[in-house]
Order: C-alpha cells, then structure tokens, then sequence
C-alpha cells in the first residue's frame, strides 16, 4: 500500500483548537497507553489485500449494516484497485468479527470539509478517508473497537499519516466513543447522510492520540498472537 509522498509540514501554530488540540490529545495518549497491555490475544487484524476476502467482507457488511448502507462486492473491487486504499480485516480466533478500510482524502469522499474547512485543506497530503467501520453486534466491545483502531492507525502511521476523518453513525454511539475516547472533533454533522435517512458526524482524529508500542513489543505481541493461532490450528483465509 502506498500514500503520497509530497507529504507537508504541518503549519506551526495551526491546529484545532477544540477536543483535538496538541494539549487535549496528550492526554489521551497517556490514558490509552494503558490499554495496550489489555488487547486479547484472541483479536488479530488481517490485511485487506486479496479479491478472496471479499466474501468474507460482504458478510460482515450484511451483518452490520441496513441494506441501504451496505458496501457490494464491486465496492470491495473497486478498493483493492486504488493505489491509496488500506483495510484491515479484524478476527476473534477463526471468526471474522469486522473489518476497517479507506483511502487517502479527496473530493469524492470529502468535499465539504475541502472546501470550507482550512485546516483540512492545508493538512491534507497527512490525512486518511476511512469510508467503513464495522464490528459483528455479538462481538462488539470497547477492547475490540480499540483493538481495531489501534492495529489501523499504526498501519496509517506506517505509511506517512497523521490524521484520520470519518462519517460515523450518531445513532450506534461510535461518534461519541471517537470523540471521548480518541479526542476526535466533530467537523459537521449531515443530517442525512447519503440519503440513508440517518445523521452522521464527519469526525476527524488526530493518530497521535493512539499509542503505537516500541518496536519490539509490537513485535513480541504480534508473534504472540501468531504462535496463539498456529496452536489452535488456526489459519488464514487461502487465497
């Protein structure tokens, strides 16, 4: 995967200055720190990168979403052909529980934030579109949500970004849980978004309010969690 390389300096003294401030996001670096050590090590996040997890992806779509708000195959095709996309796919032992991908900003994806909101505009190059968040309702639950979010924003980091932005559903809580949790800030609200009927906010998070774990012990977790599933048998989708 791969994101632009003409990456700007962020502005000195341009930041927001609300729930996603350089101030407000230290502090939640430091809260969240802590749940580092508490991720199970049942939960595992896949990379979305073979037309064979479409299926899987699908399902979980059905699973998640009302028919009207459901992504179909040709979406999930059409992601593994953009040069900017990432996804992860998140699983609990064999169970595929959700999933979590987008792409690099842009108008199709993101036009009224481009057009009326500066700081969007001039951080731009340093910010990632996630266009789904899904997590199966029976597995639903901080840890796994954090989890998640997580595993997505060191891979983000990885790759040259700062920032994530998202239209969120008000309505399963999760605007609330970028907010509190993440020190992600409300940009607007569309009170029916893509005519589904249902108001979302349009959030952005700062990923310095995610902890990502030295080196190693990202390292010793992931093959932790490796060796855990060659044990049980365990393995991943064939392609």
């Amino acid at each position: 995967m791969q994101t632009h390389s003409n990456h700007k300096s962020p502005p000195q003294g341009n930041f927001l200055s609300t729930v996603c401030s350089p101030e407000k996001v230290a502090v939640k670096l430091t809260q969240n720190k802590k749940n580092l050590y508490r991720f199970p090590l049942d939960l595992f996040a896949e990379l979305i990168q073979f037309s064979s997890q479409i299926p899987t992806l699908v399902d979980i779509e059905e699973k998640c979403f009302p028919e009207l708000m459901q992504d179909q195959c040709h979406d999930f095709e059409d992601f593994l052909q953009d040069d900017f996309a990432s996804g992860l796919i998140l699983y609990r032992d064999q169970i595929p529980i959700g999933y979590m991908m987008g792409s690099h900003i842009h108008e199709e994806n993101s036009l009224r934030a481009l057009e009326s909101n500066e700081f969007i505009q001039e951080h731009q190059n340093q910010i990632f579109y996630i266009s789904s968040l899904a997590i199966i309702k029976e597995y639903r639950s901080i840890l796994a949500f954090e989890f998640l979010i997580h595993e997505m924003s060191t891979l983000l980091k990885s790759i040259g970004y700062e920032y994530f932005v998202a239209y969120v559903r008000k309505r399963n809580g999760l605007s609330r849980l970028l907010t509190r949790r993440l020190s992600g800030e409300v940009l607007h609200t569309d009170e029916n978004w893509e005519e589904t009927g249902e108001p979302f906010d349009y959030c952005l998070v700062n990923l310095a309010s995610i902890p990502t774990l030295p080196v190693y012990m990202d390292y010793m977790f992931h093959w932790l969690r490796v060796f855990r599933r060659r044990l049980k048998g365990i393995g991943h989708p064939q392609h």
